[in-house]
Formats: C-alpha cells, structure tokens, sequence
C-alpha cells in the first residue's frame, strides 16, 4: 500500500512547489507603486490649503507639504513602501491642519456671536435700569417724531 502512495507523492510536489516558489517570489517583489498614496495625500493637502490651514493652521499644513515633498522624492527614487508610508503621514497631517482650521472658524464664529449676546445684554440692561431708550419713538417718512 505504501509502494502505491509513493509514485503519487513526489508528482503532487512537482506541481505544488513551482506555484509555492512563484508565491514566494510574489511576495518578494519590489513594492506597489505609491501612486495612490501620493495622490490621496496631494488631494487631502489641497482641501486644507483651500479651506483657509494656510492662515490658521499654517504648521500643520507646512508639516503636510514636507511629508508630501519627501514622500514624492522617495518614489521617484524607488522607495514606494517608504514614500507611501511618508504620504500617509503627510495625508494625515493635511487632514489635522484642515480640521485645526475649521476649529478655528468656529471659535472665530462663536467669538462673535458672544460680542453680540453681550452687547444686547448691555442695551438689555440700559433700557430697564432708564438709562437708556426704553421705547423707540415712530419717525414719519419726512424725518419728524410722531406722538402717538
């Protein structure tokens, strides 16, 4: 029964070990182009740069474009598990200087918003202690008080 199993074996490996070599060499080969990871990155650093990262969140950005710079410098070189590794840095860093930016203009925006409740606050505050106009008075079209 063995003697029957035998001739079988070594064919089996003949075929399984030229799809295991050609696997492993696969495996080997030089890295996938960083292409993607490039244009993903470019493509996040341009959104913050066009939402306003340049004024308020300049390091950031600045940060993101030296990643991204590097991150082409080193495909072009060949070195596409590096660059990709650069350019999701620079990717993230983009995405971190648009988000400083947008945070930026929200306080900017509630900032604002507070300068106005408090100047109300203060007409608010005149008008019931007398110190200031209380009603206004109706003006007709040619500019002289009316008396009610």
């Amino acid at each position: 029964m063995n003697s029957a199993i035998r001739p079988t074996l070594p064919a089996a490996l003949r075929l399984v070990a030229p799809l295991l070599c050609a696997g492993a060499l696969a495996a080997c080969a030089s890295d996938p182009p960083a292409t993607a990871a490039l244009a993903a990155s470019a493509s996040s650093y341009e959104a913050a740069r066009s939402s306003g990262a340049s004024e308020l969140a300049a390091a950031e950005l600045n940060n993101a474009r030296t990643k991204l710079e590097r991150a082409r410098a080193l495909a072009q070189s060949g070195k596409n598990k590096e660059a990709v590794r650069l350019a999701e840095q620079a990717e993230a860093d983009a995405q971190l200087a648009r988000a400083m930016a947008a945070s930026e203009r929200s306080k900017r925006a509630v900032a604002e918003v507070d300068a106005s409740l408090r100047t109300l606050r203060e007409e608010l505050n005149r008008a019931s202690t007398g110190g200031g106009p209380a009603t206004t008075t109706p003006v007709s079209p040619s500019g002289t008080p009316r008396t009610p």
